[in-house]
Protein backbone atom coordinates (compact mmCIF):
# COMPACT_ATOMS: atom_id res chain seq x y z
CA UNK A 1 0.00 0.00 0.00
CA UNK A 2 2.70 2.49 0.93
CA UNK A 3 5.21 3.19 -1.81
CA UNK A 4 8.70 3.20 -0.32
CA UNK A 5 12.33 3.27 -1.11
CA UNK A 6 13.73 3.09 -4.58
CA UNK A 7 10.36 3.06 -6.36
CA UNK A 8 9.24 6.21 -4.58
CA UNK A 9 12.49 8.03 -5.37
CA UNK A 10 12.46 7.04 -9.03
CA UNK A 11 8.76 7.47 -9.69
CA UNK A 12 7.90 10.58 -7.69
CA UNK A 13 11.03 12.48 -6.75
CA UNK A 14 12.82 12.16 -10.10
CA UNK A 15 9.73 12.29 -12.30
CA UNK A 16 9.30 15.72 -13.88
CA UNK A 17 5.66 15.12 -14.82
CA UNK A 18 3.31 14.69 -11.88
CA UNK A 19 0.08 12.82 -12.30
CA UNK A 20 -3.16 13.37 -10.45
CA UNK A 21 -2.82 10.07 -8.57
CA UNK A 22 0.63 10.86 -7.16
CA UNK A 23 -0.81 12.96 -4.36
CA UNK A 24 -1.82 9.79 -2.56
CA UNK A 25 1.78 8.52 -2.82
CA UNK A 26 3.09 11.79 -1.41
CA UNK A 27 0.60 11.72 1.46
CA UNK A 28 1.40 8.09 2.28
CA UNK A 29 5.13 8.82 2.29
CA UNK A 30 4.59 11.87 4.50
CA UNK A 31 2.43 9.84 6.89
CA UNK A 32 5.08 7.11 7.11
CA UNK A 33 7.87 9.60 7.84
CA UNK A 34 5.78 11.30 10.53
CA UNK A 35 5.05 7.95 12.18
CA UNK A 36 8.78 7.19 12.27
CA UNK A 37 9.52 10.66 13.65
CA UNK A 38 6.89 10.27 16.35
CA UNK A 39 8.33 6.88 17.32
CA UNK A 40 11.84 8.37 17.58
CA UNK A 41 10.47 11.33 19.50
CA UNK A 42 8.92 8.97 22.05
CA UNK A 43 12.08 6.85 22.25
CA UNK A 44 14.22 9.86 23.15
CA UNK A 45 12.41 10.07 26.52
CA UNK A 46 13.69 6.63 27.50
CA UNK A 47 17.22 7.01 26.12
CA UNK A 48 19.81 7.53 28.83
CA UNK A 49 22.97 6.88 26.83
CA UNK A 50 24.33 10.09 25.29
CA UNK A 51 25.81 8.33 22.25
CA UNK A 52 22.56 6.48 21.52
CA UNK A 53 20.59 9.70 21.97
CA UNK A 54 22.90 11.46 19.52
CA UNK A 55 22.34 8.68 16.97
CA UNK A 56 18.60 8.92 17.51
CA UNK A 57 18.72 12.69 16.90
CA UNK A 58 20.68 12.10 13.68
CA UNK A 59 17.96 9.70 12.50
CA UNK A 60 15.34 12.32 13.30
CA UNK A 61 17.25 14.92 11.29
CA UNK A 62 17.40 12.52 8.36
CA UNK A 63 13.63 11.99 8.46
CA UNK A 64 13.04 15.75 8.74
CA UNK A 65 15.19 16.27 5.64
CA UNK A 66 13.14 13.69 3.72
CA UNK A 67 9.95 15.31 4.94
CA UNK A 68 11.07 18.72 3.75
CA UNK A 69 11.67 17.33 0.26
CA UNK A 70 8.01 16.36 0.08
CA UNK A 71 6.65 19.87 0.74
CA UNK A 72 7.67 21.35 -2.64
CA UNK A 73 6.27 18.28 -4.38
CA UNK A 74 2.91 18.69 -2.66
CA UNK A 75 2.91 22.37 -3.53
CA UNK A 76 3.74 21.54 -7.15
CA UNK A 77 0.90 19.02 -7.24
CA UNK A 78 -1.61 21.50 -5.77
CA UNK A 79 -0.62 24.14 -8.33
CA UNK A 80 -1.05 21.71 -11.20
CA UNK A 81 -4.24 20.00 -9.99
CA UNK A 82 -6.38 22.56 -8.28
CA UNK A 83 -9.03 20.20 -6.93
CA UNK A 84 -10.37 19.23 -3.52
CA UNK A 85 -8.92 16.15 -1.87
CA UNK A 86 -10.59 12.81 -2.45
CA UNK A 87 -11.96 10.75 0.41
CA UNK A 88 -8.81 8.64 0.89
CA UNK A 89 -6.58 11.67 0.42
CA UNK A 90 -8.57 13.64 2.99
CA UNK A 91 -8.30 10.76 5.45
CA UNK A 92 -4.52 10.67 4.95
CA UNK A 93 -4.30 14.45 5.28
CA UNK A 94 -6.29 14.37 8.54
CA UNK A 95 -4.05 11.61 9.88
CA UNK A 96 -0.97 13.64 8.91
CA UNK A 97 -2.35 16.64 10.78
CA UNK A 98 -2.98 14.46 13.85
CA UNK A 99 0.56 13.04 13.67
CA UNK A 100 2.00 16.55 13.38
CA UNK A 101 0.14 17.65 16.51
CA UNK A 102 1.32 14.59 18.46
CA UNK A 103 4.88 15.15 17.27
CA UNK A 104 4.75 18.80 18.33
CA UNK A 105 3.51 17.86 21.82
CA UNK A 106 6.15 15.16 22.17
CA UNK A 107 8.95 17.52 21.16
CA UNK A 108 7.68 20.24 23.52
CA UNK A 109 7.57 17.76 26.41
CA UNK A 110 11.10 16.60 25.63
CA UNK A 111 12.26 20.21 25.48
CA UNK A 112 10.80 20.79 28.97
CA UNK A 113 12.62 17.75 30.34
CA UNK A 114 15.91 18.81 28.78
CA UNK A 115 15.38 22.33 30.15
CA UNK A 116 14.82 20.99 33.68
CA UNK A 117 17.89 18.77 33.43
CA UNK A 118 19.93 21.70 32.14
CA UNK A 119 18.79 23.85 35.06
CA UNK A 120 19.64 21.08 37.53
CA UNK A 121 23.11 20.68 36.02
CA UNK A 122 23.64 24.46 36.06
CA UNK A 123 22.69 24.51 39.75
CA UNK A 124 25.10 21.67 40.51
CA UNK A 125 27.89 23.47 38.65
CA UNK A 126 27.19 26.65 40.62
CA UNK A 127 27.29 24.72 43.91
CA UNK A 128 30.57 23.03 42.99
CA UNK A 129 32.00 26.39 41.96
CA UNK A 130 30.96 27.88 45.31
CA UNK A 131 32.56 24.97 47.15
CA UNK A 132 35.79 25.42 45.21
CA UNK A 133 35.80 29.15 45.94
CA UNK A 134 35.17 28.51 49.63
CA UNK A 135 38.02 26.01 49.79
CA UNK A 136 40.36 28.44 48.03
CA UNK A 137 39.50 31.24 50.42
CA UNK A 138 39.90 29.13 53.55
CA UNK A 139 43.26 27.69 52.51
CA UNK A 140 44.74 31.16 52.14
CA UNK A 141 43.54 32.34 55.51
CA UNK A 142 44.61 29.48 57.70
CA UNK A 143 45.30 30.52 61.22
CA UNK A 144 48.97 30.68 61.93
CA UNK A 145 50.10 28.85 65.01
CA UNK A 146 52.98 30.59 66.70
CA UNK A 147 55.72 28.65 68.32
CA UNK A 148 55.64 29.55 71.94
CA UNK A 149 58.65 29.20 74.11
CA UNK A 150 58.21 28.38 77.73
Amino acid sequence: MICLGKYFRIFVLENKQMTDSELKLLLEKQELLLKKLLELSQRQFAESDAVALDELLKQKDSYFDELQKLDPLREKWHKKYNRPLGQEEQKLDDNIQDLLEKLLLSEQDFEKIVGREKNAVSLQIAQISNQMQYRKDTTRQRPLIKNMTT
